[in-house]
């Protein structure tokens, strides 16, 4: 299980290391993919192919499904760690999540995957995520109980 924030280093070769803890779940084959606000998920191969399935389930005489395998499955890119544990993020892949100006990124475990973030980015969206009053009524509708 992925969990936490940690703030990594990218080296010149679009490299990046992952927490110890992340690094069993991120044996074998690994897929990043482009998420849905300006960053990266990176997943195991088992968490890709549930991802795989559901969406090729979906009606795809529906445009919103056929945009939604375009931005999920038509941008993954399979990658795996090298020998120190490093994964090479994808220049395109690179460029969307904005980290060209930075040498920093911000990855925050998700459960069953990993995000990527720029710093400017999650320093965006943690301020939203901080505001206790908008999360109380924004997230009143959920069953998020145990």
């Amino acid at each position: 299980m992925f969990f936490g924030q940690y703030i990594n280093q990218i080296d010149s070769n679009r490299s990046i290391t992952f927490p110890e803890h992340f690094l069993d779940e991120l044996s074998g084959n690994i897929y990043m993919v482009q998420g849905f606000d300006r960053n990266l998920i990176i997943m195991s191969e088992k968490s890709f192919t549930e991802l795989y399935q559901r969406v090729t389930s979906l009606n795809m005489a529906d445009p919103l499904v056929r945009m939604l395998a375009r931005l999920l499955l038509g941008n993954a890119v399979l990658t795996q760690l090298n020998e120190l544990h490093k994964m090479q993020l994808s220049e395109h892949l690179y460029e969307y999540v904005g980290l060209l100006e930075e040498n920093m990124a911000v990855l925050v475990g998700q459960g069953d995957h990993v995000e990527i973030w720029s710093r400017e980015n999650w320093e965006k969206e943690n301020i939203d995520l901080q505001d206790a009053t908008t999360n109380a009524n924004r997230f009143a509708s959920l069953d998020l109980r145990f």
